[in-house]
């Protein structure tokens, strides 16, 4: 294949919802090209790139260039999505198993399960929850899976901290609810109903989409609301409709990858229904929302893509043990906290990592 096909065939591959092989015309690889497939639940292939307006994969994708991985040269990247069906997430796990590439970036647990039972050789990295709770590895020194990434979890006490960071924001909630969209494990609502719970507060359990057990739910949430089937801006929207009705006065938004693709819409509905949220990613707070606590995206994908360069160069995930994140940040955003009528106390303006006008 001659170097003006190649980065054609990349660029190609690059705009298409469900990608194709670029192989199919020919067997033969440029010598040293590398073959990256990325996948994502929600967001469409050409947002998975460095121009896609997404911040996270700019920063990713300027990392891998300044580790000598460039798309177009020596990395040709396959984007996969679901396109927030999670119905696909098999299928599309199958078909990138079947295409062999010389990693996997996933952002979603789903799919990281998914895949993990088709294929014990194809390299897997990305950002994750706890692996050792999850069952994805028996350690975060000693990876004994082709996965490894960074550990995103702050450990379930975090969720207890968003309740007490809202709660010093707002001091009137009489209701919390907990907004997360296919949820795996209920365990950091636990920690959120016995925190609120601890404050007198009633509490609701909101999953925008998702297959749950409603029965067994509703055994410990006196509130349960389900907005739809998938992730979109129609179940978005009759989320927050049946939270004005049920009275729900304040919010924590929850980590999962969907809700942050439709951030936006999210801190829209929030400042839309006056509903004060804390949520766990600056992202949610740099489009509006009023305040966040938790990690860095853009410099989560910083650190996989050093773990990237490095299988992309030969090591073994069990070679690379889980890089666990710890720095937590606080953000506020002045202007959603004057449009809901509020004013951020001086200890939260003091411990803020940032503040948003």
């Amino acid at each position: 294949m001659r170097r003006r096909e190649f980065i054609a065939a990349t660029a190609a591959t690059a705009a298409m919802g469900f990608a194709q092989p670029i192989w199919a015309e020919t067997n033969a690889w440029p010598t040293g090209v590398k073959r990256l497939a990325i996948f994502h639940p929600v967001r469409p292939p050409e947002q998975l790139t460095p121009k896609g307006g997404y911040r996270p994969y700019k920063v990713y994708f300027e990392e891998l260039n300044r580790l000598g991985y460039i798309e177009g040269q020596n990395l040709i990247v396959e984007r996969y999505s679901a396109l927030g069906h999670p119905d696909r997430i098999g299928d599309l796990a199958r078909q990138i198993v079947a295409s062999h590439p010389d990693v996997v970036l996933p952002v979603s647990g789903v799919f990281i399960n998914e895949i993990m039972a088709l294929t014990t050789s194809i390299p897997i990295v990305g950002p994750t929850a706890d692996p050792v709770a999850l069952g994805l590895s028996s350690s975060l020194a000693r990876p004994d899976r082709n996965f490894t990434g960074v550990v995103s979890d702050a450990g379930l006490e975090i969720w207890a901290k968003r309740v007490q960071l809202l709660l010093e924001a707002v001091r009137n909630v009489t209701k919390l609810g907990y907004l997360t969209a296919n949820p795996t494990t209920p365990t950091a609502s636990v920690y959120i109903r016995e925190a609120a719970q601890r404050g007198g507060i009633a509490t609701a359990y909101i999953i925008v989409a998702g297959k749950i057990d409603r029965a067994v739910i509703e055994r410990n949430w006196a509130t349960v609301i389900v907005g739809g089937e998938k992730v979109d801006r129609t179940a978005c929207e009759r989320t927050f409709a049946a939270m004005e009705k049920e009275g729900v006065d304040g919010l924590i938004v929850g980590e999962s990858v969907e809700l942050l693709a439709f951030r936006e819409l999210i801190a829209d509905l929030a400042a839309r229904f006056r509903v004060p949220a804390i949520y766990p990613y600056r992202e949610f707070v740099e489009v509006g929302g009023l305040l966040s606590y938790g990690f860095d995206v853009a410099d989560i994908m910083r650190r996989v893509a050093q773990v990237t360069a490095q299988v992309l160069g030969g090591a073994k995930p069990s070679d690379i043990p889980f890089y666990r994140q710890t720095k937590y940040e606080l953000v506020l955003n002045q202007k959603a906290a004057t449009l809901l009528g509020l004013e951020f106390p001086a200890t939260l303006l003091t411990a803020a990592e940032a503040v948003v006008d």
